[in-house]
């Protein structure tokens, strides 16, 4: 059995009984002040903070419902309410997926401010290993911050730890400046400190690569283009070790995870200890037997199987085609899960080849075609059989790279940001047929229960 990050129960208990469950008389208790004494405790309180990476929904299908069936490239089967609302722009503050994605971002960014609040103080750890703990937790929040502010515009911004009743507070919704001034101050802090990578047991965590990566990804939503630009080629420098695999067989294969195009996944092992995926089940045929039981849950639209070159290699190795003469995704296949939640996939936040692509974006807006933005984007479209760009307008290039985006990163969640980010989406979903689709849909409504709870939230954004 592979080894990697463990979400150990007792560590996350810890990290409830400090900071999430409020409880005047719990049944069971360990004090923080009791807790955080040793090695072990500090890396427990980070690993904690890992937890929500891999919980966002079951198993991340929510990251993937908000990044892909809101978009022209995935839909859902029509028997879940609040998916099919999300996919006709019909989706109000009561829908469940948006109050599970905020609650279990705010819960990541909790147990962050635990861990950050107390591990520096641990007299027994080393100042290194203190240094690198706290850097994993800030790049954890920035994380959770990030994907939170794209998705809810203003929201409150918490970096202080809450252990009792009495520090409850009821924050008030920050400035999206505000929000992103944070969060480019964590994931610069954690560059500052955070390893080139990791050994055994440590593989999967937070790197200073993935750090990197990120800025750069933060810096071109915010169209910094030249600093986004800048933080990518940092990224692509030899020293980081990172690379596109040759052939796209060897992309997605269980065997080469943490090779050298993944940057920052989400981790899963198969086993009896429930830390396995069970994401494929939702792309599968439904009633397949891939992980026991398909779900036929998130389904390509016709249209994005069309977008590919008949000779493009990355066809056979991103769809494949149902008994019903439909096409399924074909990314994360693992032929030895036949049961639930055995799947040993990571599931990819950030890989090397969109690094490229984010580098190509930011750059090409920045100064206009050159050669190395077109090395970065052919690279790319080598692999995958196609001819190289070349001789393009600045207008052509960009069209050329936002659609090897769509192509090369379809299923990872990212079609719904780079829409909202270019200002693309209500022509791109009007186009596609979707007639609701309207400005204000650039962001999701605050989850109404968050409002109910602290009116301090309100007003709910435009729209809604």
């Amino acid at each position: 059995m592979k080894k990697h990050i463990k979400y150990l129960v007792l560590s996350t208990m810890i990290c409830f009984s400090s900071c999430d469950i409020l409880d005047e008389d719990p049944a069971s208790f360990i004090s923080p002040e009791n807790f955080y004494k040793t090695k072990g405790d500090a890396i427990s309180a980070v690993t904690s903070c890992y937890a929500v990476n891999r919980t966002n929904g079951d198993t991340n299908r929510n990251y993937v419902i908000l990044g892909d069936i809101t978009t022209d490239d995935m839909f859902p089967l029509p028997n879940n309410n609040d998916r099919v609302q999300l996919d006709n722009y019909q989706h109000t503050s009561q829908n469940v997926i948006l109050r599970e994605a905020w609650q279990n971002y705010y819960r990541g960014i909790t147990r962050c401010n635990v861990a950050i609040t107390r591990i520096p103080p641990i007299p027994s750890v080393d100042e290194e290993l203190k240094a690198r703990l706290v850097g994993e937790a800030k790049f954890l929040r920035a994380f959770y911050y990030f994907n939170l502010v794209r998705l809810f515009g203003k929201v409150p911004v918490v970096l202080t730890e809450v252990n009792t009743l009495d520090d409850i507070v009821y924050p008030e919704r920050s400035s999206v400046d505000d929000v992103y001034t944070q969060i480019l101050k964590d994931f610069t802090d954690a560059e500052a400190v955070l390893p080139l990578s990791y050994t055994n047991a440590d593989r999967g965590r937070a790197t200073k690569g993935a750090a990197k990566a990120y800025l750069s990804l933060v810096y071109l939503t915010r169209h910094q283009y030249k600093l986004a630009a800048d933080k990518a080629k940092e990224v692509m420098a030899a020293e980081f070790g990172y690379g596109l695999w040759a052939d796209y067989k060897d992309v997605f294969d269980v065997n080469n995870e943490y090779g050298k195009e993944s940057i920052w996944d989400a981790q899963f092992v198969s086993g009896p200890s429930g830390q396995g995926s069970n994401l494929i089940a939702f792309f599968a045929q439904e009633n397949n037997k891939v992980a026991g039981r398909g779900f036929g849950s998130f389904q390509p639209t016709p249209e994005l199987y069309a977008a590919f070159d008949p000779t493009d290699k990355r066809l056979p190795y991103f769809f494949t085609k149902g008994t019903d003469n439909k096409w399924y995704c074909n990314k994360w296949v693992d032929v030895d899960a036949t049961a639930a939640y055995q799947s040993d996939n990571n599931y990819p936040y950030m890989r090397y080849a969109e690094v490229l692509l984010n580098f190509a974006e930011a750059a090409n807006e920045d100064t206009g075609p050159t050669q190395e933005i077109y090395d970065a984007v052919n690279a790319i479209r080598t692999r995958a059989g196609l001819a190289p760009l070349e001789n393009l307008t600045q207008d052509e290039l960009r069209e050329a790279i936002l659609s090897e985006r769509r192509l090369e990163l379809c299923f990872e969640g990212h079609r719904w940001y780079d829409l909202v980010r270019t200002g693309r989406l209500v022509t791109t979903m009007t186009a596609a047929g979707k007639d609701k689709v309207r400005d204000f849909h650039n962001v999701f409504p605050v989850p109404q229960i968050e409002i109910d709870l602290n009116n301090k939230l309100n007003p709910q954004n435009d729209g809604y």
